[in-house]
């Protein structure tokens, strides 16, 4: 069960880990996916041979939240000669996820319940996270209590998760698909020091507005360094007026949103990826610039706070402080930018650990849960 982001490959609506995900599990056993307001209609497709059927959502009133349960629960109990599924695994604490418990308990079945975002945070000054409504709260709780297992991709989530009264029972990372986002062995990691790029859709939480006032105090430092920023504009092109306020538009790159194969491409050969994120429950693209031998600098959150914390570091992570961050992050990435040797080790670290947890190995860990659990019913 998930939230949207399966389209077929080439569709504008995908969520990268749940495509390889979907990609790996289908090869060698049968998989629904039940695509929880993917589209305004119903519908139906194939994904890497899965069946996905998409159910609408509507106005996500009470009467449409108990109506997609139902629907939900019918579909789940549809299989062949009127077979259950051996386990059904649901994506976010939110819809999707209360109708995967709801429906696994219905039918006799166990459950991996996701935790994959910020169900539980709430940032008021940003309006963010389902924890700051009564009703996306009772929803959380109530799909976490019937989950056979609950799953999170970083010690950082299960942190978070433990904090807001929730539980955890295993710590599963989502991997990069390395057919995508490899390099060469004997080849060189990082061909540009000065050059810093980021990843993810514009928007509050991701916060780049912090990381353009981190770079505007960092290229005092270090006049040569450049940022590309990827992912679609959510605000309007509210930080593009920002970088032309700041001057630094001979700096800054804004690609927009591009094609998931291009992505690799815009990535390969940065010094930094840096991260200025207010709360993330991975995020994916830390373990993919590792997988190309790329370190991660950023805010102490989800990987970046993990692979900070490994015995031999694999990334650097500030903490936000009073003044949001700023100040911290451009720090942190003079000195790792001007650390050659250290910038160049923190990225073989980050090449091992992406390697090591890669999607094959994401799929292998959920496909050994979903057994043992099966086994256990």
């Amino acid at each position: 069960m998930v939230p949207g982001g399966v389209d077929p490959p080439g569709g504008s609506r995908v969520i990268p880990f749940l495509h390889d995900l979907v990609e790996r599990l289908a090869a060698d056993h049968h998989v629904k996916v039940v695509a929880v307001g993917h589209d305004p209609a119903p519908g139906s497709w194939r994904l890497f041979g899965a069946e996905v059927v998409n159910v609408p959502v509507g106005r996500h009133s009470r009467s449409d939240v108990a109506r997609v349960v139902c629907e939900v629960t019918a579909l789940v109990g549809g299989g062949a000669r009127g077979t259950r599924p051996d386990v059904v695994h649901g994506w976010w604490a939110t819809l999707p996820g209360l109708a995967a418990t709801v429906a696994a308990r219905r039918h006799r079945t166990p459950s991996v319940l996701s935790i994959a975002g910020g169900e539980l945070a709430w940032l008021p000054d940003i309006a963010y996270g389902g924890g700051g409504s009564r009703g996306t709260r009772a929803m959380a709780r109530t799909a976490i209590g019937l989950a056979t297992s609950v799953t999170v991709a970083t010690e950082w989530m299960r942190a978070h998760v433990l904090g807001a009264g929730g539980r955890v029972d295993e710590v599963v990372p989502l991997g990069a698909d390395l057919r995508r986002w490899a390099i060469a062995d004997g080849a060189a990691a990082s061909t540009d020091p000065l050059r810093l790029v980021h990843v993810g859709s514009a928007n509050r939480v991701k916060d780049q507005t912090m990381l353009l006032h981190a770079l505007d105090l960092a290229r005092r430092e270090e006049p040569g360094l450049r940022l590309d920023l990827v992912g679609l504009d959510t605000l309007d092109g509210e930080h593009d007026r920002l970088v032309s306020r700041l001057g630094l538009g001979d700096l800054v790159r804004s690609h927009g949103l591009v094609a998931r194969d291009a992505v690799p491409a815009l990535v390969r050969g940065a010094g930094l990826h840096v991260v200025s994120s207010r709360h993330e429950a991975g995020p994916l693209a830390v373990v993919e610039a590792g997988a190309l031998g790329i370190p991660t600098v950023g805010t102490s959150v989800g990987h970046v706070a993990d692979l900070a914390a490994l015995p031999a570091p694999a990334a650097v992570a500030i903490e936000r402080g009073s003044d949001g961050g700023a100040a911290a992050l451009a720090a942190a990435i003079v000195e790792t930018v001007r650390d050659e040797p250290g910038r160049l080790a923190l990225g073989e670290r980050a090449l091992h650990w992406s390697r090591w947890h890669d999607a094959d190995h994401t799929a292998r860990s959920f496909e050994f849960i979903h057994r043992r659990l099966r086994r256990a019913r």
